[in-house]
């Protein structure tokens, strides 16, 4: 009998009410329905979306399974001593791919395969991005000669200009 009293009450709270405190009351009900027998979510598979991003730039990739198995292969070889984007792209294009359509899909790659990569170079990161060079400031990697910490150094020019920072007098 109590639940009865209860039930009439709110039907006639939710009765006297305006049209949009009812019509908001049903989207809640209905959404918060949805929301209870919705299928549960599948993870996105980075294959299917390394396919799909290539499919969407137009890169003619061939087989998907071979595309999928190159573009897993580029974050080894970019965390590789001496790996770097150039390196990587041009040996994708020796499988055939112009070299623009290379650096498009050794892109989309290391977007798809190596999210920790890009993390790293978006935020400037580069000791972490370029393996064997952590803590050390102010290299180039790939450049002979600097010495870490001191700017304005430029390799195998003897003399520097003067006023420049970090350079050693007599050199």
């Amino acid at each position: 009998m109590n639940a009865l009293k209860r039930t009439q009450r709110w039907v006639w709270l939710f009765r006297y009410q305006p049209l949009t405190i009812r019509l908001l009351a049903v989207a809640a009900g209905l959404l918060t329905m949805a929301a209870a027998f919705a299928a549960p979510a599948e993870a996105d598979n980075p294959d299917d979306n390394f396919i799909d991003a290539l499919n969407h730039a137009g890169i003619d990739f061939g087989e998907p399974g071979n595309a999928m198995s190159v573009g897993q292969a580029i974050c080894p070889m970019l965390a590789q001593p001496g790996g770097n984007f150039a390196t990587i792209a041009s040996s994708v294009a020796g499988r055939g791919m112009s070299p623009r359509m290379a650096g498009m899909f050794t892109t989309i790659a290391i977007q798809t395969y190596c999210p920790e990569e890009m993390a790293n170079i978006a935020s400037g990161n580069l000791s972490a991005a370029v393996p064997g060079m952590p803590g050390m400031p102010g290299q180039i990697p790939g450049m002979p000669g600097q010495m870490p910490g001191i700017a304005g150094q430029i390799p195998g020019v003897t003399r520097q200009l003067p006023q420049m920072a970090g350079q050693l007098p007599g050199f």
